[in-house]
């Protein structure tokens, strides 16, 4: 009975013991996989860049056999071939040994440098294989009479397609195989080999293998030569297993061996494996850690068992021994303390027998409270529902299961997520349970931290994407979907190449490879290609990431777009611009307009003392039009931008389209004819507007005119004619005098129908950036707008374009006729003050006012006036004043006279102030308000004008 016994407990913990070595044994065996698997990826990898170093090495002297035996010298061998060759061995003696031409039949006839010792069958045989099948070949290895090996990189000589022979470079194999190996740096380099289809070494760490077969090495070893063969004569690439070492010779490492035989693809039919051997304990040494605490705990676990289910059989069965369960309990207890996860062992309705220390952790109590209470009572009640469950069946059929996470409610009231091991076993005379309780609480917590951070990414407007050293895309946000068109399932495992436009600088690999490389962050601007091809510019971060071990194994590029802000950004700079141009155009309008005021006013006054008709007469009349002229360009120029206020008066508009053409004619290529159709009968319309707006339109059509033909040339024509006719659908005023129409032609390039629509919208252009601001039509249409016209535009895609504007035309008004037109001076006797900083002017104002008949005193100081208006023989009748002064303005000096003199008027002049205009001068006490330069007959007409007012009351 004693033995029977015993061995019921021998088969139960046995049984105990391989179900929890079983459970224990998977992810052992899954972290065993994963390793094999990385080690093989990262083996792959280094082979990958030894054989795009080996192609790129070969495709260099196929490149120069196929330059070579091209060549008419080389082909019928005479001195200047013989020079060739011997030129190209001293460029690349370091790599070539010799160069070999040889007949049809294989004989040598030409060899560099000069040997008569070596064999020739090497050479010979691999040129009838090129001229069997017509192309270029690398033999196999051969092995010169001093000991050195090579190979032969043939190519065959031919003359109008018939075969004179082959032109032969001998390579040493060691130099083409450190070729090789210098392209990348292999963790182990002593265990790299490199082995021809036929089993033969090339390459060795150990220069005594070169030149043998894999079968004399292993000789002995039937299996490790089989499992190599296999592999070398498959074209696929492999790992393999051998069970000794002997190909590299390592005596510290002589047992077994993990290997990946990767092949080699060569010219024609050669191909070459590349062999890299790992000793196993180097492959599984990242997982020795886990190996050790995986015997410990599988170690601890099976003891726990084996010893749990000795207590617990001996208790029930053996109630006599009880003292000796105890303390046998006592030492399980011990033992089950050391546990990582919590024990728990339970009746067969459930109650707590035993919990170890972690156990109680878990639970927040001590082990007085827990023994004797339910277990399920832990749980919240849909939980407890189900493991009530699994003990009825459980207990019926005497099974294990597993479950979870699940919630554990502890005895101070908090939760923790959990995961449960339940095994049924049976001790005599009840079966009982053991429960092996994980707490993954804070595992949950990270997986839950992770997933945040995960959808945090995903919802951030910066795309983030994150890729390997070669560029290989690993992952990709929501963001960088949305913004590129490219799907998640797309981006992945591609390179990240395809996500640049064409204008990305090319060398821009080489920066991310030094950001990788030098553990830098890389911050700047990347040119990016969406999928439908359109284009975009990102500001961009890139910076490495570094993994457990601290190697950079990835970079993680984040990008934004802003194409939109530095359009925006270019606007405010040809804003800007234009600002400065307005604050240039300001300072030298002052300045400028007052040498014009002494220009026209001396030339005014030389008219008048030129006899009509003279040729005198004539020039002085060119003098003081061109002065007008300046006059009126410095006013556009403080008109566009946005200096002085545009007044509409009406004006001609066939000569503004004149003088526009003409400032346009230097700047367009003599390719673009330019084309007037205006009649003279049209020459005298006139439109209310101010002339720099008219000069605004033609000059924005026109030159919009240019963009489309300044590629292929053309016509541009310009017609002007009147029009009657109502324009249906077109909100034109109406004034009963019709309508002025403008026509600008292109035969340009035209525009589509698809943006036809949108060119008059601000900022729209289809220029590229740097060409345009797109403002040009908006301007066009605000101005025409403003005068009450409409713009009609007609054009096909390669048709050219058609601009039509309407504006509605104005009789010409008696009352802004010209002051400048021919008539009688106003005159007078009366005593005029002049007050200007400029000594020019007003020695100009002097005799131009004097000629008239006025009595002149000048004064350069505005804070001279009142002293002189005090204290002058003659009264004073009316001060003419500037309005840009020292000390003292022009608008400061009307005010203080309109205090102390009230019946002297006061005309303000000035040549240009973004602080004066009509209104502020008659507000100020101003009787008029001049613009410089002025001319004799503006002057007289003013003067006169200002002091008939204060007589008449």
């Amino acid at each position: 009975m004693k033995n029977r016994f015993d061995y019921q407990l021998v088969v139960l913990g046995f049984l105990a013991t391989l179900i929890l070595a079983g459970l224990f044994y998977l992810p052992y065996l899954s972290v065993h996989t994963k390793t094999v698997d990385a080690f093989r990826l990262q083996q792959t990898l280094l082979a990958q860049q030894a054989e795009v170093g080996l192609q790129e090495y070969l495709a260099t002297y196929d490149t120069a056999l196929t330059y070579l035996v091209q060549q008419a010298g080389i082909q019928e061998l005479d001195e200047s071939g013989k020079s060739l060759l011997r030129d190209f061995l001293s460029m690349r003696g370091a790599d070539v040994l010799a160069i070999e031409r040889t007949d049809a039949a294989g004989t040598r006839l030409f060899t560099v440098p000069e040997t008569t010792g070596d064999d020739q069958s090497g050479v010979a045989a691999n040129c009838q294989t090129v001229h069997e099948q017509n192309h270029s070949r690398v033999s196999d290895l051969y092995r010169l009479g001093n000991g050195d090996d090579q190979i032969f990189f043939s190519a065959a000589v031919r003359q109008e397609g018939e075969f004179y022979g082959c032109l032969s470079f001998s390579l040493p194999i060691t130099r083409v195989a450190q070729r090789i190996f210098d392209q990348i740096s292999f963790p182990h380099e002593k265990n790299v080999l490199l082995i021809n289809q036929s089993g033969v070494i090339l390459a060795a760490p150990v220069s005594s293998l070169i030149g043998n077969n894999i079968q004399h090495v292993y000789a002995g070893g039937e299996d490790n030569v089989k499992i190599l063969r296999a592999a070398l004569e498959s074209s696929e690439q492999k790992l393999i297993t051998l069970s000794e070492n002997r190909l590299t010779q390592d005596l510290q490492n002589p047992g077994r061996v993990y290997g990946l035989v990767y092949p080699l693809e060569l010219a024609a039919d050669t191909r070459w494996s590349l062999v890299l051997l790992t000793p196993e304990h180097v492959v599984l040494g990242s997982m020795a850690e886990f190996r050790s605490q995986w015997l410990v705990v599988t170690a601890v676990a099976v003891t726990i068992v084996a010893l749990l289910s000795f207590i617990l059989s001996r208790i029930v069965v053996h109630k006599k021994e009880e003292s000796q369960q105890r303390a046998a309990q006592k030492q399980l207890a011990m033992l089950l303390d050391l546990a990582p996860m919590g024990v728990f062992v339970l009746d067969a309705k459930a109650t707590v027998l035993y919990a170890n220390q972690e156990a109680l952790r878990i639970l927040e109590v001590n082990g007085e409270e827990v023994v004797g209470h339910r277990f399920l009572s832990f749980f919240h009640q849909g939980t407890c529902h189900d493991l009530a469950e699994q003990f009825e069946i459980g207990a019926a059929v005497q099974s294990r299961y597993q479950c979870g996470p699940i919630p554990l409610r502890t005895f101070s009231g908090s939760n923790r997520e959990v995961v449960i091991h339940a095994t049924l076993y049976q001790a005599d005379p009840h079966p009982q349970w053991i429960f092996i309780v994980r707490d993954v609480t804070d595992d949950r917590i990270r997986a839950a931290q992770q997933q945040r951070l995960t959808a945090a990414i995903d919802q951030v407007k910066e795309a983030v994407l994150i890729a390997d050293r070669q560029g290989v895309i690993d992952y990709a946000n929501a963001a960088l979907v949305e913004m590129t068109g490219y799907s998640m399932e797309e981006c992945r495992g591609q390179s990240i190449r395809m996500l640049w436009a064409k204008e990305q600088d090319p060398s821009f690999d080489l920066k991310i490879e030094n950001v990788v490389d030098g553990d830098e962050v890389w911050r700047g601007r990347i040119i990016n290609q969406r999928k439908d091809g359109t284009r975009f510019i990102a500001a961009a971060t890139i910076s490495p990431m570094r993994s457990t071990n601290g190697t950079v194994a990835h970079f993680v590029l984040v990008q934004r777009d802003v194409t939109q802000e530095l359009e925006l950004d270019s606007r405010l700079r040809q804003t800007q611009k234009m600002e400065a141009i307005g604050t240039l155009a300001g300072g030298i309008a002052h300045d400028f307009n007052n040498i014009l005021g002494g220009i026209i006013g001396f030339t005014d006054l030389a008219l008048l003392q030129s006899t009509p008709g003279t040729e005198v007469h004539t020039n002085l009349l060119h003098i003081r039009q061109g002065g007008k002229r300046a006059a009126d360009l410095v006013q556009q120029i403080l008109t566009f931008s946005r200096q002085s206020v545009i007044e509409k008066v009406p004006v001609p508009v066939a000569p503004l389209i004149k003088e526009s053409l003409r400032l346009l004619r230097a700047s367009l290529p003599t390719t673009i004819d330019i084309v007037q159709d205006i009649p003279a009968p049209e020459a005298k319309m006139m439109v209310m507007a101010a002339p720099v707006q008219i000069q605004q339109i033609v000059m924005n059509l026109c030159t919009n005119a240019f963009y489309a033909m300044r590629e292929t040339g053309g016509s541009l024509v310009i017609r002007l004619r009147s029009s009657t006719a109502r324009i249906s659908d077109q909100n034109i005023e109406s004034n009963g005098r019709g309508q002025a129409v403008l026509v600008v032609e292109d035969t340009g390039q035209g525009i589509g129908e698809e943006i036809l629509s949108r060119i008059f919208t601000p900022f729209f252009t289809t220029k590229q950036p740097g060409e345009g601001t797109g403002m040009g039509l908006s301007v066009v249409h605000g101005i025409v707008q403003e005068l009450g016209g409409h713009i009609d535009v007609q054009s096909k895609k390669g048709e050219g374009t058609v601009f039509t504007v309407y504006l509605p035309l104005v009789g010409q008004s008696g009352s802004n006729g010209s002051a400048n037109s021919p008539g009688l001076l106003s005159t007078g006797t009366e005593h005029i003050l002049v007050v200007d900083d400029e000594k020019e002017i007003r020695e100009t104002y002097k005799m131009m006012l004097s000629h008239l008949g006025y009595t002149v005193t000048t004064t350069g100081d505005p804070q001279e006036v009142v002293f002189l208006m005090e204290h002058a023989q003659e009264p004073i009748d009316l001060v003419l004043t500037d309005q840009t002064m020292p000390r003292m303005t022009g608008i400061d000096l009307t005010r203080n006279l309109r205090r102390n003199h009230f019946s002297v008027p006061v005309i303000l002049c000035t040549g240009y102030s973004d602080r004066l205009n009509y209104d502020i001068a008659l507000e100020a006490g101003a009787s008029d308000l001049l613009m410089k330069p002025m001319d004799l007959q503006g002057l007289s007409v003013a003067v006169r004008a200002a002091l008939d007012r204060i007589r008449g009351g």
